[in-house]
């Protein structure tokens, strides 16, 4: 292979214009070479072209010293607050042992945990990203990503033999698609000012704990301005947990199915919880409403899936939370579409490790158990035929039939090659918990005279997270909007209306196109305080104008 042409590296022009014209000529000697490498030649072909492919990695700074010198340094930052905030909580560990009322052990542990010094230090690094064009050349980040891209089709592991470029690439990758985040999802000044750090490498987000202050705020709001919670039963009967005993809510259907809800997943059986919901605290009403009836094992530690949009911002990300342990998913391209390629890649991929985690199959749960993570990722996801023969000797025939082939597609994906270990651990403690869905994506459209009809609903969440004998309880939440469509809320009535539990086969999985919008009719025909509809044009792609969001 020729070495680069040395035209280009003497040229007087200034540094930011070499940088162009060296990109460029990185990118026609790439178009001209890349059909030639053999297969299992990559390897040879990048040790003979290593000095190119380094001055790729330089080509994808323009000249900006101030912004790479910030970066290192902010950086640096965050690290060393990292170390503090470990040995704050080792402190904090140790106070909390001393006798005290619980109250104040509460407050203190409240107040330790609002806190964290490296989350200020990232809330401010993340205002480089989205208050500031970035200043990376993308022509030469596709050019380099098309040739790990290429490397990885040839088995190649470029982390083992180019480790220096493989890092910095990473790195300078990942500055831009943060760039690129923020240009998506910010939608005005306010929200880029706001902005939290997005981690690509992390599909989970934890639910804030009860002894968070943002939690105990929600809580706050919520109990100033829920009127009443009314319960509606299969024939319209109404209950009010303000105005009626204790008994009569106890004895309501809504409490009863709940119970069998509770009782499913006390068995084994995991439970998604799926319905609509209308006003922006919708979500957290549901999984905080049924608490309040009792059933913290269904939402004390719930699970939900959001999309990129829930993490751009400190008020987003801290409400997400709010409604439970955050699995990432990409929304319908049909409703809401990410623009650029390169951020939609990214984020494919982070939602398809969401969706191969919520899909395991009981059998492979059960297992990693007792995993660590580096036997959950050698003996599990990289396992050859001999290997997954001792894992699953305990399994039955059916069992491990599942289990391979869920393998299978986790191997021909490759999503969760690069599982993160807070993920895996995370997962693991949150593995049999209930799910929140609400596969509108949004708030329900809400009319002048409060009734209530469904955006377009994705059929797809019953093949992405749905597996044989899950359990999906239907449920109908209003009058969120009534309370707050806005930054300003005022006291209404809730309505809580919950259809019988469905099981979920095979045959449903299989055809979820029909069954995952026959989910949402059933919802929408849940009888409740308002009418609730499922218009069946917005479903054909329809918008209708005199609705309002």
């Amino acid at each position: 292979m020729s070495q680069p042409d040395k035209d280009v590296q003497d040229d007087p022009l200034d540094s930011n214009n070499r940088k162009q014209k060296r990109v460029h000529a990185l990118i026609q000697w790439w178009q001209q070479e890349k059909d030639k490498i053999a297969q299992g030649d990559v390897l040879k072909f990048m040790h003979e072209n290593k000095e190119r492919l380094e001055k790729s990695l330089a080509s994808i700074y323009q000249n900006n010293f101030v912004y790479r010198v910030t970066n290192l340094l902010l950086a640096f930052v965050a690290s060393l607050a990292g170390l503090v905030d470990r040995l704050k909580d080792a402190i904090v560990k140790l106070v909390l042992k001393v006798p005290a009322p619980e109250a104040v052990k509460g407050l203190l542990l409240s107040i330790f945990n609002a806190v964290k010094l490296r989350g200020i230090v990232d809330f401010f690094r993340a205002k480089m990203y989205s208050l500031k064009k970035a200043p990376h050349n993308i022509r030469a980040v596709q050019l380099m990503d098309e040739v790990v891209a290429r490397a990885k089709r040839d088995g190649l592991d470029i982390k083992k033999h180019f480790p220096d470029i493989a890092r910095k690439f990473n790195e300078r990758k990942l500055q831009l698609l943060q760039h690129s985040f923020f240009k998506e999802f910010s939608k005005s000044r306010i929200e880029r000012i706001l902005a939290m750090p997005f981690t690509f490498s992390r599909s989970i987000s934890p639910v804030l704990p009860d002894t968070a202050l943002w939690h105990k705020f929600f809580v706050f709001l919520e109990n100033r301005n829920i009127a009443d919670l009314i319960l509606v039963g299969s024939k319209g009967e109404r209950v009010s947990t303000k105005h009626d005993s204790k008994h009569v809510v106890g004895s309501s259907e809504v409490v009863r199915t709940l119970y069998q809800a509770s009782v499913l997943k006390a068995s084994g059986r995991r439970v998604f919880i799926v319905g609509n919901h209308e006003g922006y605290i919708g979500p957290y009403l549901v999984r905080s409403i049924l608490r309040r009836l009792g059933f913290d094992n269904l939402t004390a530690n719930c699970n939900t899936v959001v999309g990129p949009r829930m993490f751009s911002n400190m008020v987003l990300k801290n409400g997400a939370s709010n409604v439970g342990n955050l699995f990432l998913t990409l929304p319908s391209q049909k409703t809401t579409e990410v623009k650029e390629k390169s951020l939609a890649d990214a984020l494919l991929k982070t939602a398809r490790r969401s969706q191969l985690l919520i899909k395991m199959p009981n059998s492979g749960l059960h297992l990693i158990e007792q995993m660590s993570y580096s036997d959950f990722m050698n003996k599990f996801i990289r396992s050859d035929r001999a290997r997954f023969s001792q894992i699953s000797a305990q399994l039955m025939r059916v069992e491990k039939h599942d289990l391979a082939q869920y393998l299978a597609d986790v191997r021909q994906t490759c999503a969760l090659d690069e599982l993160d270990r807070e993920d895996y651990e995370l997962f693991k403690s949150i593995m049999y918990e209930p799910f929140l869905i609400f596969p509108e994506g949004s708030r329900s459209y809400v009319a002048k005279d409060g009734s209530v009809t469904m955006k377009y609903v994705s059929p797809r969440f019953v093949q992405a997270y749905f597996r044989p004998d899950d359990v999906v309880l239907p449920i109908s939440l209003v009058g969120g909007s009534d309370i707050g469509n806005s930054w300003r809320l005022k006291p209404a009535n809730i309505g809580l209306c919950v259809g019988e539990p469905i099981k979920v086969s095979e045959e449903m999985i299989a055809n979820f196109d029909t069954e995952g919008v026959g989910i949402m009719r059933k919802v929408a025909a849940l009888p409740n305080i308002k009418t609730v509809n499922f218009d069946e044009d917005i479903q054909a792609g329809k918008k209708l104008e005199s609705h309002a969001a």
